[in-house]
């Protein structure tokens, strides 16, 4: 057994997220090791529903519950499921990943370091991500409410463990609770709509299958990196854009309400979704998204400039969309 598996996920997290591996270390101390965990816990869920390369979907299905079965609250020895999920860690393309799944025992011996309630929490809302991701693992995103479905059951049960977590912390007024609440599936839609917007090339490329409800714009996939369409998908980037900001709003009021003495969430969260912005903003009405030679990102010196000021970032770059967006 590894003498230090918390150690273990310090270091996979660094090659596996560069955005997460900057802001976990910015969550107070009482939230900080649940969140490294069970993200690491979440991406290995992820890394079978679409990093492995083409297998049968029965057995893709079977993967993915074992995952899910290794993190079961229940277990007090290393559950028969892990060898089985090590297995496959050399069938990754990504070399970090290889690493991590091979390293799914010690990232289960770090989970069976948190508090049993906090293992439960994690449990219910891994299970839900699980059951969603296998729904969407045949059926198309045709729609926008299809697109909404989907990045809930990828982001926004992350934002309702976080929140849970959260709300098992500390005592926190019924107003602010019932704000949490309502608004948390708009955060981790934000942060999952930035994302699939600006990979759109790089899925395209590498993936069996893309994110976009290339139906809502009257395109098939084939004609997006095409030249000829670049009026049509600019207007399909400009449709994603506008799906994107219409959860800035309600991620404002869950920001606005996370309670003052988490001063560490509070910057976990003003950073991330700062960076999001920035994103967002340099997303919109560029072409560099479908035909540039790298991929669309901030910039140091406006990371820089948001970890500086996080807040401040956070609210001056989401009162620029509001106003442009008239939300």
């Amino acid at each position: 057994m590894e003498k230090n598996p918390e150690k273990f996920c310090r270091k996979i997290l660094q090659q596996v997220s560069r955005s997460f591996a900057l802001t976990i270390p910015l969550l107070d101390k009482r939230l900080k090791d649940a969140v490294l965990i069970v993200y690491l816990q979440d991406r290995l869920l992820d890394n079978f529903e679409d990093e492995l390369p083409a297998i049968s979907l029965a057995q893709r299905r079977a993967l993915m519950d074992k995952v899910v079965a290794i993190f079961a609250p229940q277990h007090q020895s290393l559950p028969p499921e892990v060898e089985e999920i090590k297995a496959w860690a050399d069938e990754f393309n990504d070399k970090a990943l290889q690493k991590m799944v091979a390293g799914t025992d010690k990232i289960w011996q770090a989970y069976q370091g948190l508090e049993q309630s906090i293992q439960r929490l994690s449990f219910d809302w891994l299970t839900e991500m699980n059951q969603g991701m296998q729904e969407y693992l045949q059926q198309e995103i045709k729609t926008f409410a299809d697109l909404d479905e989907y990045c809930y059951y990828v982001a926004g049960t992350v934002g309702g463990f976080l929140t849970d977590l959260l709300l098992a912390k500390t005592e926190v007024s019924t107003a602010d609770k019932e704000i949490l609440k309502a608004n948390f599936t708009d955060a981790g839609l934000f942060l999952q709509k930035v994302n699939i917007t600006r990979d759109i090339k790089e899925d395209i490329a590498a993936r069996e299958r893309i994110f976009w409800p290339l139906p809502e714009f009257n395109l098939e996939e084939e004609e997006l990196l095409q030249t000829e369409n670049k009026a049509a998908t600019l207007e399909a980037l400009s449709e994603m854009v506008s799906s994107t900001a219409k959860h800035i709003e309600p991620l404002l009021e869950y920001y606005q309400a996370i309670p003052a003495e988490f001063t560490g969430y509070r910057r976990f969260f003003a950073v991330n979704n700062a960076l999001g912005l920035a994103t967002l903003s340099k997303l919109k009405d560029n072409p560099q998204v479908f035909w540039g030679a790298k991929p669309v990102k901030v910039g140091k010196l406006t990371l820089a400039r948001i970890l500086k000021s996080p807040e401040k970032n956070l609210l001056s770059l989401a009162d620029d969309f509001l106003k442009e967006f008239k939300i």
